[in-house]
């Protein structure tokens, strides 16, 4: 499989597992903590590695937080996610993958922006990226603050490139948002 086949597969799988146990209902429970969507994070990871055929190991080759192999244990792609947006001076997770590149086909950034920090999130990345010759998939969730807790918007896919980040896909973050799905029928009341 060619390494664009393999990072348009993990992009689509990954924005569609993003939904599927969503641990938010827009009713009963409408914010999530750090940990729920640390571990809502890995479930997706490991989601995306078993449909396409691959092996997911955790906190592995120098504590990155997932790296996807092969059954030959060819590295795949390494992968990191962070709480803290990638230009608050707080993340390390592209420096660690940067620094582990080489072994992977391409590695993977998830984290989150709020709406008015996009651009400067994404050129934190490019600028942290542009001596990298791999491809990164970076995956934003972007956000409002409202009394200290995070309003999620969007769901952002990028490819950096060269330094260079290209949006490949945009997406409701919430499940409800999504026209046409049975998520957003929950809402309605029944007649």
């Amino acid at each position: 499989m060619s390494q664009d086949n393999r990072i348009n597969d993990f992009i689509a799988l990954f924005n569609a597992f993003w939904y599927r146990d969503f641990p938010l209902t827009k009713d009963y429970k409408d914010f999530g903590e750090r940990a729920e969507w640390t571990i809502h994070i890995g479930v997706c990871v490991r989601s995306c590695a078993d449909l396409l055929g691959l092996f997911t190991y955790f906190e592995a080759g120098g504590r990155t937080d997932a790296i996807i192999k092969d059954n030959q244990q060819n590295e795949i792609a390494h992968i990191e996610w962070e709480w803290w947006e990638p230009a608050s001076g707080k993340v390390n997770e592209i420096k660690k993958l940067s620094n582990s590149h080489e072994n992977a086909e391409f590695s993977v950034l998830i984290s989150y922006s709020q709406i008015k920090d996009l651009d400067k999130n994404i050129k934190s990345i490019e600028l942290q990226w542009e001596q990298v010759s791999k491809p990164l998939v970076v995956i934003l969730i972007t956000f409002e603050r409202e009394n200290n807790k995070r309003l999620f918007y969007e769901l952002k896919t990028y490819i950096v490139k060269n330094g260079k980040a290209k949006n490949v896909r945009t997406q409701p973050a919430l499940p409800w948002d999504v026209g046409g799905t049975r998520w957003e029928l929950a809402l309605k009341p029944v007649e």
